[in-house]
C-alpha cells in the first residue's frame, strides 16, 4: 500500500472543502507539524516516520542538484537498540523564536527528544536545502509537546506526572550527537536499493545513524511536575489507616521506572506550616485582630475545659499572661476586637469581660447561673444563659462602653450561637442564630427596632445542632449581600441554607452533606478573598459559596 500527505482548501465563499495536492510519503509516517510561512519561512509540513523525519511541500523542487526530490533525514539511535526495530516519531512540535528563525522539537517512542533544524538560505526563504536532526534530551514518554511564549516545554505524560521544563540550551549542534538529510541521501544513493525499500527497512536506518546512550537532562530541566495517576492497573479501597472515617483510595500507577503506589483521600490536599504543642486539649482557639494592624491578628487565644492561654503575635509567637488583660483562669467562649479603639471583649462562664488598655470592665451573671453559650464580632455581643435565656450586648461607639440592649428566653437550651459579621459598609450583623437543644435553628434579629424578634426557623429532625455560622457573600455592584446559614450537627453531618437578607427567611430547600463521625464545628474564614466556612469533623472540609447554594471541598 502506498501513504501520502494531501492538502485540503477550504473555499470560504462556497464553503466547500476540495483536495489540493497530495503526495506519497514513508508508510510508518505518523504525525506531522506545520513549518512557518510567508515571511517567517518556507511553510510545508515536518512529517514524522519510524527512524526518519521528512520535509514535504508543495512547490518542492530540487534545491542542490540531487537527483531525488525528497528531504529525510536519519534520527540518532540508542547504541542498544535492536538492530532490526525501528524508533517510531510519535509527536511533534515547532517553535517560533523570532521572524526568520523557528525550531521543530521531535519525541520518540522511546523519550528521547531530538531538535529538527532546517538548512533555509537567506536570500530565498522557500527553499529548503537539507534537514539536521540532533538529540536534545531523554524525557518521559508524552501525549504530546507544546512549547509557550515563554519559552517552556509541556510534556503530558503518557504514564505518570506530566511535566514543564525550561531550556538551558538550545543551539546545542556543534556538540550534538546528529545527523543530515545529506549524509541520509548520499547513504541511501550508495546502497543501489528504491527510495521505498531502502525507507522501510529498519536496519538499513540502524546501519547509517549516529549512536548515542541516554543520560540526565542536559540542556532541560524540571520546573514543575503535575501529577497523574495514568495509567491505573489496580485499585483497591478501603480504610487502612486506623484513625480515619472515610475510606481511603489505594491504586498502582504508572509504568516502568514511573511505577508508583498512591493513597488518594476524599478533599483537598492542606500543607502544614508550623506545629506547636498544647499542655492539653483545646477545646476552642480565638484569633484577636489588631485594629492598628492593617487587619493583622494581634493575640491567639486557647481556650481549655479550666484555662485561657493568650499567645501574643508579632515577630514571634509568646506566652502572656496576666498583662494581656485576659482572665486566664477560667475557660473562654468567645472572644473578639471591639471597634477601633482597640478594645477587646472575652466572655468566660461567669460573665463578660471587656478589655480597654489598662482598664478592664466586668459584667457578672446574676444569680448563680453561668454563660452556657456566646459570640461576639466588632461590636456585638450575644450570650445565653443556661435554661435557654439570651443576653444581648452592642458597643457604644461614642464611650466605647458595652451597654445591656436586649434579652429574651427561647424556651430551650442553647447550643451554639453566631452574631455573624457585619457586611461590607455596615456597623452591624442584622441577624442572629441561635441553635437549640430541640433539634431547632432559630434566625433572630439584631435590628435596633425589633431586637432578638424571631425572623424563622427550622427543624433539624432527630439531630441537633452542634455550630452554626452566618456567613455574607459578595454583593455585585453594591447591592445587598446574600447570606447563608451553615449549621453543624452531632450526627456528623451539616446544613447549609439560604436567607434572605431582608425578611431573614430560612430557605425551605437546605442541602445537607455527611462530612464525618464526630459532631461538626463551623466557623467562618476567609480563602483567596471570598467568604467561606471551614468545618472541622473527622476530617476538615471548606464551604465556599456558589451563587445562592454552597458546595463542600
Amino acid at each position: 500500500f502506498t501513504k501520502q500527505l494531501a492538502y485540503y482548501e477550504l473555499d470560504l465563499g462556497l464553503n466547500h472543502v476540495s483536495r489540493r495536492w497530495a503526495v506519497p510519503t514513508l508508510r510508518s509516517a505518523c504525525c506531522l507539524a506545520a513549518v512557518p510561512g510567508g515571511a517567517d519561512g518556507p511553510s510545508g509540513v515536518l512529517v514524522g516516520c519510524e527512524d526518519y523525519v521528512e520535509y514535504l511541500h508543495e512547490g518542492m523542487r530540487p534545491s542542490d542538484g540531487r537527483a531525488g526530490k525528497r528531504l529525510i533525514c536519519a534520527l540518532p539511535r540508542r547504541e542498544i537498540h535492536p538492530e532490526k526495530r525501528g524508533v517510531l516519531i510519535t509527536s511533534i512540535t515547532v517553535l517560533r523564536q523570532k521572524k526568520g528563525k523557528f525550531f521543530a522539537l521531535a519525541q520518540s517512542e522511546l523519550g528521547d527528544v531530538y531538535k529538527i533544524t532546517l538548512d533555509v538560505p537567506k536570500d530565498d526563504r522557500t527553499v529548503v536545502r537539507g534537514i539536521t536532526a540532533c538529540l536534545l534530551d531523554t524525557l518521559p514518554v508524552g501525549n504530546g509537546m507544546n512549547i509557550s511564549k515563554l519559552a517552556l516545554l509541556f510534556v503530558p505524560s503518557e504514564f505518570g506526572d506530566h511535566g514543564l521544563y525550561q531550556f538551558d540550551a538550545i543551539d546545542i549542534e556543534e556538540d550534538a550527537v546528529k545527523y543530515t538529510s545529506a549524509e541520509t541521501s548520499d547513504a541511501m544513493a550508495k546502497s543501489g536499493t528504491a527510495e521505498d525499500a531502502y525507507y522501510s527497512d529498519p536496519s538499513n536506518a540502524h546501519s547509517i545513524a549516529p549512536r548515542f546512550t541516554p543520560t540526565a537532562l542536559k540542556n532541560l530541566h524540571r520546573v514543575f511536575s503535575l501529577e497523574s495517576l495514568a495509567p491505573v492497573t489496580s485499585v483497591l479501597v478501603g480504610e487502612l489507616a486506623g484513625n480515619e472515617v472515610s475510606p481511603q483510595l489505594y491504586t498502582l500507577c504508572g509504568r516502568g521506572p514511573s511505577s508508583s503506589l498512591r493513597v488518594l483521600r476524599h478533599g483537598l490536599s492542606v500543607t502544614e506550616l508550623a506545629v506547636s504543642e498544647l499542655p492539653g486539649t483545646p477545646g476552642a482557639i480565638f484569633n484577636v485582630r489588631d485594629p492598628s494592624g492593617a487587619g493583622s491578628t494581634r493575640y491567639i487565644v486557647v481556650s481549655f475545659a479550666d484555662a485561657t492561654l493568650v499567645l501574643s503575635v508579632g515577630e514571634t509567637v509568646e506566652e502572656i499572661g496576666r498583662e494581656s488583660g485576659f482572665l486566664t483562669t477560667e475557660p473562654t467562649l468567645a472572644c473578639s476586637s471591639l471597634g477601633s479603639s482597640g478594645g477587646i471583649v472575652q466572655v468566660y462562664p461567669g460573665g463578660v469581660r471587656h478589655i480597654t488598655g489598662d482598664s478592664v470592665s466586668q459584667w457578672h451573671v446574676p444569680g448563680l447561673k453561668k454563660v452556657q453559650s456566646a459570640s461576639a464580632n466588632e461590636s456585638q455581643i450575644l450570650i445565653a444563659l443556661v435554661g435557654g435565656e439570651l443576653i444581648y450586648f452592642e458597643l457604644d461607639p461614642v464611650s466605647g462602653n458595652l451597654n445591656e440592649a436586649a434579652t429574651r428566653d427561647v424556651g430551650s437550651d442553647v447550643s451554639a450561637l453566631d452574631v455573624g459579621c457585619a457586611g461590607q459598609g455596615r456597623a452591624r450583623s442584622l441577624f442572629a442564630a441561635v441553635g437549640c437543644r430541640d433539634s431547632t435553628v432559630r434566625l433572630l434579629s439584631l435590628a435596633p427596632n425589633s431586637l432578638l424578634e424571631q425572623k424563622s426557623s427550622t427543624a433539624l429532625g432527630a439531630a441537633r445542632p452542634h455550630s452554626v455560622a452566618l456567613s455574607n457573600s459578595d454583593a455585585d455592584g453594591g447591592g445587598i449581600a446574600d447570606i447563608a446559614l451553615t449549621v453543624g450537627l452531632d450526627d456528623g453531618s451539616a446544613l447549609r441554607a439560604g436567607v434572605d437578607p431582608v425578611t431573614g427567611a430560612i430557605s425551605t430547600s437546605p442541602s445537607r452533606r455527611f462530612l464525618g463521625a464526630r459532631p461538626v464545628a463551623v466557623s467562618r474564614i476567609t480563602l483567596r478573598g471570598q467568604s467561606s466556612t471551614l468545618l472541622l469533623s473527622s476530617r476538615p472540609w471548606i464551604g465556599r459559596s456558589a451563587g445562592s447554594r454552597g458546595r463542600h471541598a
